[in-house]
């Protein structure tokens, strides 16, 4: 059989070279800005929000208080960071309820721009977190609950 003497065969290593630089690529991506908090208002019957300074939790079950901060999330553009594997402590901790009580995500919200979310740090890049409403809801439950 006639082989094109211009054609250089692979070699193993090529290949794999090759394939590392695709696998990098596509991990590249996953560091362009994009929504991360995407679960829609209406999948949302609760959120269950557990403040990390003090201890205190609450459950949001309004459906204007469930649409609001849902709706500020999923408007935000996020920048991926630095895994947050081994870091302690945080300001908010958001768990998603469905109708049927099953969680649907989880993610830790440290200030008005950074939340941490399947293992890494995310940064604001388009809007804000609503921080001080959480605060706000946090203070009026725990004037509550110390009366």
């Amino acid at each position: 059989m006639w082989e094109n003497p211009l054609k250089k065969p692979h070699t193993k290593r090529q290949r794999l070279a090759i394939a590392c630089l695709v696998l990098e690529l596509l991990y590249a991506t996953t560091y362009i800005p994009q929504r991360v908090i995407t679960t829609s208002p209406s999948d949302v019957s609760r959120i269950h929000v557990f403040d990390g300074q003090s201890g205190y939790e609450v459950s949001l079950s309004e459906r204007r208080d469930i649409d609001s901060i849902m709706r500020n999330l999923n408007d935000i553009t996020f920048q991926k960071g630095k895994p947050s594997f081994g870091y302690m402590g945080y300001s908010y901790r958001v768990t998603l309820y469905d109708e049927d009580g099953d969680e649907l995500d989880e993610f830790i919200i440290n200030s008005e721009t950074t939340l941490r979310y399947h293992g890494f740090f995310h940064t604001a890049k388009s809007g804000n977190i609503d921080y001080d409403t959480l605060d706000k809801w946090m203070a009026q439950f725990k004037t509550h609950y110390d009366e």
